[in-house]
């Protein structure tokens, strides 16, 4: 069974599916041998959906029941009109190669899983943070940098005071000493743990400042230091993680920030609109 015509065929119907469906969806994308190795009710119970959704989700895939899928799996027999609409040849893309479809499909699980998992009063929470915060320390270190430069890039946009850590060549203590009670951390903490990362929420706690973690679904994130904690899932299909979900909370976070502190918000892009202009920057 040619595993990304499967994939391709789950994210043409994804709009359509159930919740319950979608969770098949992504069992599915993430062990595409799953249908051939595994019987309905494994299938079902790794899952965590009851047999009825699994059977349904293979009539909206077009075949008569899951039997039949499982035999053309293990068979390869793709003769039937269902499995000539199934396992068809892939749409071709312009690189010629089918796993686009693939990490295409799994992206968009990553982005569907990690907004369905995390509660508005959550990202709520976290963006009023934000906003109310004298100074906004962001904060990311090794891979976490450049999603932590891109956080500030846009929040500096609408909101002044944006303080980033680490700082090239000043030492991140004497930086975050004047990190008060009315200030917000928002520490990004996907992936390897930073003892550092760890150290600055413990002071950030003490000083009584607000913390916000972005962290990913295996990492702890340091939870019981952050008021709140954003889980992103990363699943990647080979030897890196993925950060769509990751940059989307933040695209999302910086959107929620400045749609809070509304004219402000909008009359600081007009006037630093008005320098780029001044200055002849056409950047």
């Amino acid at each position: 069974m040619e595993t990304a015509r499967l994939s391709e065929r789950i994210l043409e119907i994804f709009d359509d599916l159930t919740r319950a469906e979608r969770l098949l969806a992504d069992h599915f994308l993430e062990n595409p041998d799953s249908l051939a190795l595994h019987t309905a009710e494994e299938i079902s119970r790794r899952a965590a959906v009851s047999k009825a959704t699994t059977a349904r989700f293979f009539k909206r895939l077009g075949f008569p029941s899951f039997k039949t899928a499982q035999r053309m799996a293990r068979s390869g027999d793709a003769s039937s009109d269902s499995g000539k609409r199934v396992f068809s040849a892939p749409v071709q893309h312009r690189s010629g190669r089918g796993d686009l479809a693939d990490h295409l499909a799994s992206d968009v699980q990553n982005l569907i899983r990690t907004f369905e998992s995390i509660r508005s009063d959550e990202l709520n929470a976290a963006a009023l943070s934000l906003v109310r915060a004298e100074k906004l320390w962001v904060i990311g270190f090794g891979d976490n940098y450049p999603l932590a430069h891109f956080a500030r890039a846009q929040l500096i946009k609408v909101k002044p005071d944006i303080r980033m850590i680490p700082l090239g060549g000043f030492s991140v203590p004497e930086e975050f000493a004047s990190i008060t009670p009315s200030d917000t951390v928002l520490a990004l903490c996907i992936g390897r743990r930073s003892k550092t990362m760890r150290s600055i929420l413990q002071t950030a706690r003490l000083a009584g400042a607000h913390t916000v973690s972005l962290t990913d679904q295996a990492s702890s994130g340091n939870p019981e230091l952050a008021d709140v904690t954003l889980r992103c899932r990363t699943h990647g299909l080979s030897y890196f993680d993925s950060l769509s979900a990751p940059v989307s909370v933040v695209t999302y976070l910086c959107m929620a920030v400045a749609k809070r502190i509304g004219q402000t918000a909008v009359d600081r892009l007009r006037y630093i609109d008005s320098i780029h202009t001044e200055w002849g920057d056409a950047g």
